[in-house]
């Protein structure tokens, strides 16, 4: 069993003992089949050198062999990263020490591959003009929209539009009470003294405009219910939105920005372009989400190369036909590429939210952690060492938060 420096390592080895991290706290085990993600993983460790069976003593693994432990995949999800960026190293400590407790992953079966419709037939106009639902939508959604249009709508207008509908009502009244918003609102200076037990308490804390566009995303959210479990598992999915959603109201609040509602809409809504691919052409989603966990590329590359178009240009123009506040449409649309945008900061926010939540608390169906873009980290201002208490605050209330949109 030789040791060798970990320079002259190659994929296609196997390692004869377990690789730790120079802290000892993180290991690749003894049997793994070392690949190129592996190889990066040690090298952001600093391992120097490793075990290696001797070539009579390796025993193959078949190319779909699941990782070897929950740190291995945790790891691996982030080989394409830079390891040196302190941002990148923060993610992939937490990664790590969440994976620690956990049971080896399952490969899990991958969605069936079939072939792509004619280009005509998935044009993201023809895709948002071919459902009914997308046209026809709530009479709630409707009338908080012309509320929020009309600059001389007042605050019991605001309050009488959304009482109409009580589960709309109770969700906002359940989300303005909690601990989560309580913390938000301490943070902003603006923490009322009791309980909201009314709409016009939550539009004269919240403001018309927040308060508004937050019953507009919650409202549409039932538009959604219906997709087949096959497609995608919609608690995970909720549960990853949620997450975009409180990490995303955490940054902005931190930046002063004075309607950080948008923020939480924003990334409750982020990936509602791939729930209209998933109730629209579910197909062509399995065959994307099947490329996409076969060849480890992020969704939305494999998206635009069968597409032409991914899921947040989708999710983007989707919300401009429904005619959603222009920034909020702006931050889902250029949230994989905020500097494509015209304004940078609200897309940046989001991706950001994003990266952190695939690096460490909810998964969306890409096995991939999001690529590192300097800029957007600028732009939050969010550093490496406050990555672990924002990451603590809103996994504190995310289940929470979870089941109000149960």
């Amino acid at each position: 069993m030789p040791t060798i420096p970990l320079s002259q390592a190659s994929a296609g080895m196997v390692l004869a003992a377990d690789a730790e991290s120079l802290d000892g706290m993180y290991r690749l085990a003894a049997g793994l089949l070392l690949t190129d993600a592996h190889l990066r993983v040690l090298r952001g460790w600093h391992v120097r050198e490793i075990e290696v069976a001797a070539p009579s003593e390796a025993s193959p693994a078949p190319d779909d062999a699941a990782p070897a432990d929950a740190a291995t995949a945790a790891a691996a999800r982030f080989a394409h990263l830079p390891q040196n960026e302190p941002i990148v190293a923060a993610l992939l400590e937490l990664a790590l020490a969440r994976a620690a407790g956990e049971p080896a992953p399952g490969r899990g079966r991958l969605p069936a591959s079939r072939p792509l419709p004619p280009a005509e037939a998935r044009s993201p106009e023809r895709i948002l003009a071919t459902d009914p639902m997308l046209v026809s939508l709530p009479e709630v959604f409707m009338r908080i929209r012309e509320v929020l249009s009309d600059p001389d709508s007042t605050v019991e207008e605001a309050a009488a539009v959304i009482g109409k509908d009580p589960s709309l009502t109770a969700k906002i009244l359940k989300l303005v009470n909690s601990a989560f918003y309580a913390r938000t609102m301490r943070a902003a200076g603006s923490l009322p003294p009791g309980p909201v037990d009314s709409l016009s308490r939550a539009v004269l804390l919240l403001g018309l405009n927040q308060l508004s566009t937050l019953a507009m995303g919650v409202s549409v959210l039932p538009l959604f219910k219906d997709i087949p479990p096959e497609c995608v598992d919609m608690r995970q999915f909720w549960r990853h939105s949620v997450s975009v959603a409180l990490l995303a109201k955490l940054v902005a609040t931190r930046l002063g920005d004075p309607n950080p509602e948008r923020f939480f809409v924003a990334g409750l809504l982020h990936d509602i372009g791939r729930l209209v691919l998933y109730k629209q052409l579910p197909e062509v989603a399995g065959t994307i989400l099947a490329a996409a966990m076969t060849s480890g590329r992020p969704l939305d590359e494999v998206e635009r190369e069968l597409l032409g178009f991914d899921h947040a240009q989708l999710g983007g123009m989707l919300l401009r036909k429904w005619r959603f506040p222009e920034s909020l449409e702006q931050a889902v649309w250029h949230h994989h590429d905020p500097l494509s945008g015209d304004t940078p900061l609200e897309p940046a926010i989001i991706g950001v939210a994003d990266m952190v939540t695939l690096a460490t608390l909810s998964g969306s169906g890409d096995r991939r952690v999001p690529r590192f873009i300097p800029e957007a980290w600028q732009l939050t201002g969010v550093e490496a060492s406050e990555l672990a208490t924002i990451v603590a605050t809103a996994e504190t209330h995310l289940d929470i938060v979870c089941a109000m949109f149960a």
